[in-house]
């Protein structure tokens, strides 16, 4: 049974569900943070929090003595030193932290990847900054030695989310929607609360040695059903408009498009899905249904735009 665990990158959408998830579960947490908003909140949720300015040497002695204690530690950070490092793909800010947890012992790793980097090189959707940094950190994760699991996720939906949340208040306060090209590409999102307990469940020592899982729902959707789909659920009419794909992309490199990056509407075609038997096995038990992760993050909205 897991006593203690740490999370780097603690006050994320996937961090904050994760230490709400394990504190419920009588785990201790050590949350890794950057911020004063960001250990505050950790603390609130039931986790102590360690605040750092960044993941460099100087953190890597600080983590070595806190984490002697850990059963296990979950990477949902970027690979990097810091957010504002000129080379986002440069996995030096993972590879201290690893040393870290060589130094102190800790048994097992979860890093979180993306899915489409199977096809980095292939599809030129995955073939981005985003999923080079994402591989270097699966290598040196693996060159590492510990036992580690890396998980490759499609969309991980949940309540004020970053993807799903957004689209709901667009739609909100919109019948017309617009989306890149003809919306036939897919998904197949998975719930954050399936997610923590996938995590939670990848850390116990009985997990065997390291290995790849596809962190992928039990639904594949097209972005075009998608849409259709949240409008049944809010009970709204809903009209899709089409913007061409390179349109789309020049918004997103000039302003954002509708507040995705070139990278997130790249994410978003890339069109990868998987089988979801080994998320389920980690879950053990049925994965959430699409549908009861969409009325969730709906009802979840502030009244003024959802209702």
């Amino acid at each position: 049974m897991l006593r203690k665990v740490a999370i780097i990158g603690a006050n994320g959408f996937v961090g904050r569900h994760l230490v709400e998830h394990a504190a419920s579960q009588g785990v201790k947490v050590l949350g890794v943070v950057r911020s004063a908003h960001g250990a505050a909140l950790v603390q609130s949720l039931g986790g102590r929090p360690l605040p750092v300015a960044d993941l460099g040497s100087e953190t890597r002695r600080a983590l070595e003595s806190e984490l002697k204690a850990c059963d296990g530690l979950v990477y949902t950070a970027p690979v990097s030193v810091s957010p504002l490092a000129r080379d986002r793909t440069d996995p030096a800010g993972l590879l201290n932290v690893l040393e870290a947890c060589r130094t102190a012992g800790v048994p097992r790793v979860v890093f979180f990847s993306g899915l489409g980097i199977a096809h980095y090189g292939m599809n030129p959707h995955c073939t981005s900054p985003y999923f080079l940094a994402k591989m270097a950190g699966e290598v040196a994760l693996f060159r590492s030695g510990l036992a580690a699991t890396v998980f490759r996720p499609s969309y991980i939906f949940g309540a004020r989310d970053e993807f799903l949340t957004p689209l709901l208040a667009r739609m909100s306060e919109s019948t017309v929607i617009e989306i890149p090209g003809d919306g036939a590409y897919r998904i197949q999102p998975i719930s954050v609360r399936d997610t923590a307990r996938a995590t939670l469940r990848a850390l116990e020592p009985d997990e065997g040695p390291a290995r790849v899982v596809d962190l992928v729902g039990p639904e594949i959707i097209s972005y075009r059903d998608l849409i259709a789909r949240m409008a049944l659920v809010m009970r709204r009419p809903v009209e899709i408009r089409h913007r061409s794909v390179d349109e789309a992309f020049a918004q997103a490199r000039a302003s954002g498009y509708f507040g995705l990056r070139p990278q997130d509407l790249a994410c978003l075609l890339c069109d990868e899905v998987a089988d979801p038997t080994a998320a389920r096995r980690l879950v053990e038990g049925t994965l959430e249904s699409l549908d009861s992760v969409i009325a969730q993050a709906f009802e979840t909205l502030a009244p003024s735009g959802a209702r």
